[in-house]
């Protein structure tokens, strides 16, 4: 090392690390702390180390300042994303969804159908967000139907985090574009086939379930459904021509157009479409962009549900972002990531293995780091130097981090998202995570595609070598 600085060694990164873990544990699970000083406080223990290592403060800001960088065009994305989804509110896009998400229940059909209707308002207004309105309503109906409670909340999580590793509009994937520096549609079509096999597979599973309870009559479902779509529908004009703005955005990204211009095109269409179908004045509109939809139907579930979205409503999520890639910069700047990492990959030689690694990573730091957005940035960031140099794409990382890191947060009564599903639901994750099957069977299934994907480059490069013989 030059200039006086010194080498950076595993035990100086676990200094980092372990005040990291411990002041992230006490503030969130002691004292019910958002992770954001936490987070500041992380960097400032890497900036110190980084001192004793004879870094100066020139070369730490220059690292925070590098970590950031890489994350704004995720930022941008998200501003327009709280945009977007404000403007499809009052267009009636999203009230349109879930008014025909809630026609498909039924007694016999009740698990695979909350999965599916949590996974489809999931996409548009983000896992916590349905937890806590149309999850919580499922909760009710399945106590009607006499549905364990585990069961029915292991349905919900399912729906909902299969929504938040496969929708463009999330903060998981969106801060797994930040992280490995790509772009997000190119994240979300990678992610999907791992996520659309363990969904199907969670669906099949609900649905043999849902058998034992096939029995019971549809009147407690229809009863408990009526007044959320009578709310519904005494807001907004349900038709299917408020889903053309989702229908827009799904084109964009068979197009592969970039998610900045798709962005705004979707936003565009949801104030036009609120504009002639919902007959919104264009000073509402734009409010509502901005600060999100407020609703006032009088119902206080569908009130919470649809008060959502707007430019406003993201800057929490950005600024951990923010603080997240600047304390990665940090670590990476001053060679404490690589000291971490050294250890872990030094035996793994293949593809396969390093997927695998990076998997079990984001399980692992959901549970010392407890927050879903630690558990993604962190392994992110560690690995993200090892795939460039082995020539492995940027996107194969992300997979891994969504696979691993977001969908098993819930699971973990003490991580974030645990505590959050835990106080929304009344019920332990260590009860529902046994049935919680698409957080269970997603990160194996990453693994799976990771292995297989790599049989598959073998096969071909083997194929292109006898073709080159002949």
């Amino acid at each position: 090392m030059s200039g006086g600085k010194r080498e950076a060694r595993l035990h100086h990164a676990l200094i980092t690390v372990v005040f990291m873990v411990l002041i992230m544990f006490v503030s969130i699970v002691l004292f019910d702390a958002s992770p954001h000083i936490p987070l500041v406080l992380g960097c400032m223990a890497a900036g110190l180390v980084a001192v004793w290592l004879g870094y100066s403060w020139d070369d730490i800001l220059e690292g925070m300042i590098e970590g950031i960088n890489n994350s704004l065009e995720a930022i941008l994305i998200l501003l327009l994303i709280g945009t977007l989804v404000g403007s499809w509110i009052t267009a009636g896009t999203v009230p349109t969804m879930i008014c025909y998400g809630l026609r498909l229940v039924s007694a016999r059909s009740f698990l695979p159908a909350a999965m599916l209707i949590c996974l489809l308002v999931a996409v548009a207004i983000g896992s916590w967000g349905t937890v806590g309105t149309i999850g919580l309503a499922f909760m009710g109906i399945g106590t009607a139907l006499k549905i364990p409670a585990p069961l029915v909340a292991g349905a919900v999580i399912s729906g909902a985090y299969m929504g938040e590793v496969i929708s463009p509009l999330s903060d998981a994937t969106n801060l797994a574009a930040a992280v490995v520096g790509d772009q997000v549609f190119s994240i979300v079509k990678r992610i999907l086939p791992a996520a659309i096999t363990a969904g199907a597979a969670s669906v099949l599973i609900y649905s043999l379930k849902g058998l034992d309870y096939g029995a019971s009559s549809g009147e407690a479902v229809q009863q408990s459904i009526k007044p959320l779509l009578l709310s519904i529908r005494g807001q907004f004009r349900i038709t299917p021509l408020a889903l053309l703005p989702m229908v827009l955005i799904i084109i964009c990204i068979l197009a592969k157009m970039p998610a900045i211009p798709a962005m705004l095109l979707g936003t565009l269409a949801g104030m036009i479409q609120a504009a002639i179908l919902q007959q919104a004045d264009m000073g509402s509109i734009l409010e509502y962009a901005y600060s999100g939809y407020v609703s006032t139907s009088g119902n206080e579930m569908i009130d919470t549900l649809l008060t959502a979205g707007g430019m406003e409503g993201m800057l929490e999520s950005i600024s951990i972002i923010l603080i997240a890639m600047a304390f990665g910069g940090i670590m990476r700047k001053t060679r404490q990531m690589e000291a971490l990492v050294k250890p872990l990959i030094s035996k793994i030689r293949s593809c396969g293995g390093l997927n695998a690694l990076t998997v079990i990573s984001c399980i692992f730091m959901n549970i010392i780091l407890p927050d879903q957005y630690l558990g993604i940035s962190m392994p992110g960031q560690m690995y993200a130097e090892t795939y460039e140099k082995r020539g492995i794409s940027k996107v194969e990382l992300a997979a891994p981090l969504l696979g691993g890191g977001a969908v098993t947060s819930p699971l973990i009564p003490w991580n974030t998202c645990g505590i959050y599903c835990m106080t929304i639901l009344g019920v332990s994750p260590t009860a529902y995570a046994p049935y919680a099957f698409f957080g269970m069977i997603l990160p194996v299934i990453t693994i799976l595609f990771g292995l297989f994907k790599k049989e598959m480059i073998n096969q071909r490069s083997l194929e292109k070598k006898r073709q080159a013989i002949s």
